[in-house]
């Protein structure tokens, strides 16, 4: 099925690139995540399904959208530009109108990542390369924080990922890559197109 008509099924509209005339280089470009790829990842493993998910640089919130439409678990899209966010607002409103006896929480948050805190019973992050290694490094130790605080079972997703972010969670004593999921008729032409999906590790 197309982009648009599942945007059009979920009643939101998260289809297209947006660039930024003051692009930061701890920041990147909003970019949705391709269902068809998260309908592969769905497919090759299975997702935790007690706990949030919390998707980091959600953008107009296709993922959260889709968790929740999927598995009505409580989801949470984080977004530090206000322009991404509204637009991700707007979508939940004519979703919320849709699927109003839907189960499981759907909620964006402006914010940077670096400051969002944790909560206590998240269990799933999701990263499509929403910012620099930094930053991604400082929501790691947030959630370990909030693990020490709340022991429980954590998933890391990683869409797309990075050198960076990849070393830096391979060389990380308390995470664990469970499994690589390659998109095969993508990673043909870019051996990037590929989940990783990485586990907390009780130290």
């Amino acid at each position: 099925m197309e982009e648009r008509e599942i945007d059009k099924r979920l009643h939101v509209q998260t289809i297209g690139i947006r660039e930024w005339n003051h692009q930061s280089s701890h920041y990147n470009r909003y970019e949705a995540t391709p269902y068809e790829a998260l309908d592969f990842l769905f497919s090759r493993h299975k997702i935790q399904t007690s706990g949030g998910w919390i998707d980091f640089g959600c953008g107009k919130g296709r993922v959260p959208f889709y968790v929740h439409y999927l598995y009505s678990l409580d989801v949470t899209g984080i977004e530090m530009n206000y322009v991404l966010h509204q637009d991700a607002m707007n979508n939940l409103m004519d979703y919320r109108q849709a699927f109003p006896k839907k189960r499981g929480t759907l909620s964006f948050k402006c914010c940077l990542a670096e400051r969002y805190e944790i909560p206590s019973d998240a269990t799933t992050f999701y990263f499509f390369n929403p910012f620099s290694l930094d930053i991604f490094r400082s929501v790691i130790h947030n959630i370990i924080r909030s693990i020490e605080l709340a022991a429980r079972p954590v998933e890391i997703i990683l869409y797309y990922p990075t050198a960076d972010y990849e070393q830096f969670l391979q060389d990380h004593s308390l995470f664990e890559k469970i499994v690589e999921i390659p998109i095969p008729h993508l990673y043909v032409y870019d051996e990037q197109e590929r989940f990783l999906v990485y586990t907390y590790k009780k130290p």
